[in-house]
Parts: C-alpha cells; sequence; structure tokens
C-alpha cells in the first residue's frame, strides 16, 4: 500500500539521511509543535485532520489532498513547495537531516510557522483584576451588548460588525479608534499574546488575506466581538476557532 511505502521511506531518510531531503521535510513518523502548527494549517483549508503533533494517516491523507488541489507532487511529504503553499513562508533548510540540524534554523522555521495561531506551548492564560477604572468601564460597556445581532457595515446597538462595534465602545468612553479592523491593528503598541491585559484590542485573520477582525480582550484567554455567527458574544482564544485565527494584539488604553 502507498502508505507503507512512505512510511518505509520516511524510516529510510530518518535513519540513513539519503535522498538529499531537507530536516525541515515533514513526512510519516515527524512529531512535534511544528507538525501540529501544520496540521492546524491543514483544518484551516477545510481538511479533516486533528492537531495532535504527530504526522499520522490522516495528515498523510490531508497533505495529499492539499498537494492535488494546489497541482503539486503528490507525495504526502510537507517539503519546500507545500510548506510555502501551506504556510505563505519559505521552508528553511539545512545540510544536515534529523535531529542534528541546527536549534537556531529550527527556531525560526517554527516562528514562521506561527504567524497565525496560536502557539499552546509558550501561551500563559492568566486572569487579571481590573484596577484600571478606564478599562473597567469600556470592558463593562462592551458587555453591555451581548446579544446585539451582527450586521455588516453596523456601527449601532442595532447591529454591529467586528469593528464597528469595537469602535462604538471605546467612543462611548471618550477614545476614539479608526473605523476597520486592519486599521486598528496599527493603533496602540503590540504586545505579545503572554503580556494580554483586559482593554487590550486582539485581531484574527478570518479570510485570506489581511486582518479581518477585531475583539475586545476579557482576560484568562476570553475575548468579546460582534460575530456573524452569534452577534455580540464572548468567545475563548484558548482553542477552536479564534485560538487558530489569532494574528496579534494591541494596548490602546
Amino acid at each position: 500500500m502507498k502508505i507503507k511505502k512512505y512510511t518505509v521511506l520516511a524510516a529510510c531518510l530518518l535513519v540513513f539521511g539519503t535522498f538529499n531531503v531537507s530536516y525541515a521535510d515533514y513526512m510519516m513518523g515527524s512529531h512535534g509543535n511544528d507538525v501540529r502548527i501544520l496540521q492546524r494549517r491543514l483544518a484551516l483549508y477545510g481538511l479533516n485532520v486533528k492537531a495532535n503533533g504527530t504526522y499520522d494517516k490522516a495528515t498523510y491523507k490531508a497533505v495529499v489532498k492539499f498537494q492535488k488541489k494546489r497541482h503539486l507532487t503528490a507525495d504526502g511529504i510537507i517539503g519546500p513547495a507545500t510548506y510555502k503553499a501551506l504556510t505563505g513562508y519559505s521552508m528553511k533548510t539545512a545540510s544536515k537531516t534529523g535531529s542534528d540540524a541546527p536549534a537556531a534554523v529550527k527556531k525560526s522555521s517554527s516562528a514562521q510557522i506561527q504567524s497565525t495561531g496560536i502557539n499552546d506551548f509558550l501561551v500563559q492564560w492568566h486572569s487579571s483584576v481590573i484596577t484600571n477604572s478606564t478599562v473597567k468601564a469600556i470592558t463593562e460597556e462592551a458587555q453591555k451588548y451581548i446579544g446585539v445581532p451582527y450586521q455588516f457595515g453596523g456601527t449601532t446597538p442595532k447591529g454591529f460588525d467586528c469593528s464597528g462595534f469595537i469602535q462604538y465602545v471605546f467612543n462611548r468612553k471618550g477614545i476614539v479608534l479608526p473605523r476597520s479592523a486592519d486599521e486598528q491593528y496599527t493603533s496602540g503598541r503590540k504586545i505579545s499574546v503572554n503580556a494580554l491585559e483586559p482593554g487590550d484590542l486582539v485581531f484574527f485573520k478570518t479570510y485570506d488575506q489581511g486582518i479581518s477582525h477585531s475583539g475586545l480582550y476579557l482576560g484568562d484567554g476570553y475575548f468579546i466581538s460582534a460575530t456573524s455567527s452569534k452577534g455580540v458574544a464572548v468567545a475563548t482564544m484558548k482553542s477552536g476557532y479564534w485560538h487558530d485565527r489569532y494574528v496579534g494584539a494591541n494596548r490602546v488604553l
């Protein structure tokens, strides 16, 4: 069977280091956080694969399907061409294969993949007691509108879109923000996911190009935003849809 052939191929490459395969090629038998992140990328394209960190048969089949759709060589291996198509970045390569590849290059490769989504091995969620009166006023104001329906282009409590909701809530407390999510992404100063505090703005990529969704962070991995499916609602970034589409955060307060 095909899968058995590629399993044998992977084993040979790992043991003998031949066939000029880069250390960064991912195939049957590969495992780790890089694989987990790549699996999440595959899932974003609608492929049936679990982000378990192990390059298993389901991952192999998902990669083959992805390669066929992109008119790539359907070998089930994530090499430079497949990596580029899947992540949007060029794969880092090295002269050595397997675990003896330079650690610094490996780290760079992981950082590139992680441009969208949250690295579960690095993130540290924490609850925060809100002591800043402005932050408290804005987070309380935002939660008044839970259940308000989504309306494309909406900027009032009759209906909000994501950036219209954020702009409205901040304006209510005398803070002027740009209208669109991508413009809001340029406001304030960038902060890491581990530095998130209530009142920060969080941003997501929900379709192919650019920042397309903004929300207000509430603490402990939760944020509030206007969504097309539920209207204004509180959601989690700890796992699932928003976890995999997170791009970054700004502090404007």
